[in-house]
């Protein structure tokens, strides 16, 4: 399949200079982006690395635990998939702003649940909470950044604005997380990630109140 590109379209593409990219940090925009990567995004990604762990020593054996877990990850799969088409939808009806903070309260009551959780039926409910979280966070984060980025910065910020970015404050979080678990368990741990979680979405959409624009700077999509 080939995709046609117009003499406008290549010369915008063309015309990106580091200098252009770098000017993003004067963004405000950026920052308020960087608030959720960083405060929700981030934190969520790390919880789920160890969750299976902490998954199964719910059970009473690990075999148990193990074979419930990869019956409802294949639930999870299938309703994921779903979401993922359902998704669009509900991020152009109430905009990728609204999305972004609905994700974020899911993901934060995900893992305040999973602190809560002392048996298996609990735990097992938390875990389908991610098949509609994750797919409307990332349509919500691709329709927030080509409505309020102009359109030759969009692979700059998914890859670095998002990704790079996300990627950097995992391996940066981890070891503080993996010595929370050792020392304080997993319960605490993710009450205090939940918490966390639930400043860093209430500061987002504060800051998306007062700072952003209530119409897309770049109106291809709905905000």
């Amino acid at each position: 399949m080939k995709f046609h590109v117009s003499g406008e379209e290549q010369k915008k593409t063309d015309s990106i200079k580091l200098t252009d990219t770098f000017s993003l940090l004067k963004n405000k925009t950026f920052w308020i982006f960087m608030v959720y990567v960083l405060g929700v995004a981030c934190v969520y990604s790390v919880y789920d690395q160890q969750f299976p762990v902490y998954y199964v020593s719910l059970f009473s054996t690990s075999g148990q635990g193990n074979q419930m877990f990869g019956y409802l990850n294949s639930i999870q799969i299938f309703l994921e998939a779903g979401m993922m088409v359902i998704a669009p939808f509900i991020v152009n009806k109430i905009g990728a702003k609204k999305s972004l903070v609905v994700a974020g309260l899911l993901m934060a009551s995900r893992i305040t649940g999973s602190g809560l959780a002392v048996e298996p039926i609990g735990i097992s409910t938390m875990k389908m909470l991610h098949s509609f979280e994750l797919p409307i966070m990332l349509i919500a984060i691709l329709k927030f950044i080509d409505a309020n980025f102009d359109a030759k910065f969009s692979a700059t910020m998914y890859i670095v604005g998002y990704y790079f970015v996300s990627q950097v404050g995992q391996a940066l979080l981890s070891p503080i997380l993996g010595h929370w678990y050792d020392t304080i368990g997993f319960s605490k741990t993710y009450l205090i990630l939940g918490e966390s979680v639930f400043v860093f979405v209430i500061l987002f959409a504060v800051l998306r109140l007062a700072v952003l624009p209530k119409q897309a700077h770049y109106p291809n999509q709905a905000v």
